[in-house]
């Protein structure tokens, strides 16, 4: 039997918000690397930031204690009705920021006020980052920081300069929380982001595709978002035409859209080389990365061309985490639809769908399966693939078995904690597997 990499995706926002009751420290961390260890875990990624928010003491992320006083103008109005604040102030005049008061909350603003009470208590106890590092460390698991370069709703820079924002077709209104990639200043404001994660030193960096803002609603047609000036301009200079008032060609403007991607993912690589951290990038299925609204839907007003074999080609990625937030185990899912993607009856993406990567990759990348939410299975989801987190582990383990990828993601941690026998479904894929030498 081949060897494979088993990796855990641990959610430190999750993991604080699973213990209401009970301050989230050092004792905690240490324990749950334990477990992951003796159950057979190789790496950990650690998610560093939620919605834009800092899980571990940053001199350049918004601050916890004033989150529930945040500026939500720009998405509040694209929440679900029973997420939206009750009774908020009237709108501002021109000129005037827009704050909501936090004796005003609703539900939305109530829960934001929880998470930071939870999250700077953990935070008074230590620095979450540091103390997962070393505990990998001390038990020779690879330490990867996550980081989500997509998913920004409460980015503090990002409410100070709404111009670095994913613009739509028609100039003016702005996709809330998604940063742009091809505009400079934003791009350089988040690479500040990724220098002081990397002044952890981890073994490497996982950008995750994760987005909450799939979350909220856009009512805008499909495709109306990425007309930023530097994108229309390239568009321009390729097709001759301003692809904001003239027809043209969109798998032009979708790659030029991955473009910019693909020269921030350069610049991630650039700053991690001085100290080794190899870096991975979540890399959905299909030919583009697609933001569906709301949720999984078929509707997708956001995406680009997804260029994985560039990334492989300059030595950009060291991993692809392959159906990166998507559902590779689950055939009758909206967003499948969207990408126009399906398989034969009884078959799922996962049995299919990494054929181009390692017959293009050759070993060049390291190519990991994203396990899809396995909360969903333990918690017997509507159309699952399996009807409990044990179910769904060993038909991700045959799939293993059975597709010559080299490891996989398991998502997340919170899962195998709240499950009484969560970590006897881990032993059990890895004997199915020896380790890889090191």
């Amino acid at each position: 039997m081949s060897s494979k990499t088993i990796v855990m995706n641990v959610d430190y926002f999750d993991e604080v918000s699973i213990r209401p009751k009970k301050e989230y420290g050092p004792e905690d961390v240490k324990e749950l690397v334990r477990q992951c260890a003796e159950s057979g875990v190789d790496m950990i990624t650690w998610r560093a930031i939620g919605l834009g928010v800092a899980g571990y003491p940053s001199k350049l992320l918004q601050d916890r204690e004033t989150m529930a006083d945040a500026d939500m103008s720009s998405f509040m109005h694209r929440m679900a009705a029973d997420q939206q604040d009750i009774n908020p102030p009237k709108p501002a005049k021109p000129g005037e920021s827009f704050v909501l008061n936090v004796s005003q909350r609703g539900n939305y603003r109530k829960g934001i006020n929880e998470w930071r009470h939870l999250t700077t208590r953990s935070l008074n106890l230590m620095d979450p980052i540091a103390e997962a590092r070393d505990a990998c460390r001390r038990h020779g698991i690879a330490f990867y920081i996550w980081h989500d370069f997509l998913d920004e709703r409460h980015n503090l820079s990002l409410a100070r300069h709404p111009e670095w924002c994913v613009l739509g077709r028609d100039g003016k209104t702005i996709f809330p929380g998604l940063r742009s990639y091809a505009i400079e200043a934003a791009v350089v404001d988040q690479l500040k982001v990724i220098e002081e994660l990397l002044a952890y030193r981890p073994d490497g960096l996982y950008l995750s595709t994760s987005c909450h803002n799939r979350h909220l609603n856009f009512p805008e047609p499909a495709d109306f978002f990425g007309f930023e000036e530097p994108i229309v301009a390239a568009c321009r200079e390729k097709l001759g035409v301003d692809i904001r008032n003239e027809p043209f060609d969109q798998d032009v403007w979708h790659d030029v859209k991955g473009g910019f991607y693909t020269e921030f993912f350069r610049r991630v690589k650039q700053l991690a080389k001085p100290i080794g951290a190899k870096v991975a990038i979540g890399t959905q299925l299909g030919p583009h990365t697609i933001l569906t609204s709301p949720v999984f839907s078929t509707h997708v007003p956001f995406r680009f061309a997804t260029q994985w074999r560039k990334w492989v080609d300059e030595g950009i990625a060291d991993i692809l985490i392959l159906g990166d937030y998507e559902w590779p185990w689950d055939a009758n899912i909206p967003i499948w639809q969207a990408k126009e993607m399906s398989w034969p009856e009884g078959t799922y993406a996962a049995d299919h769908e990494w054929k181009p990567y390692v017959e293009y990759a050759k070993g060049r990348a390291q190519l990991y399966w994203f396990s899809s939410w396995l909360s969903a299975y333990a918690a017997k989801h509507k159309g699952a693939s399996a009807d409990s987190l044990e179910g769904a582990m060993r038909l991700r383990t045959n799939t293993l078995a059975a597709t010559p990828v080299d490891g996989i993601c398991l998502h997340e941690a919170m899962t195998f904690e709240l499950e009484k026998d969560g970590f006897d479904t881990i032993a059990e894929m890895r004997g199915r597997f020896p380790r890889k030498a090191s």
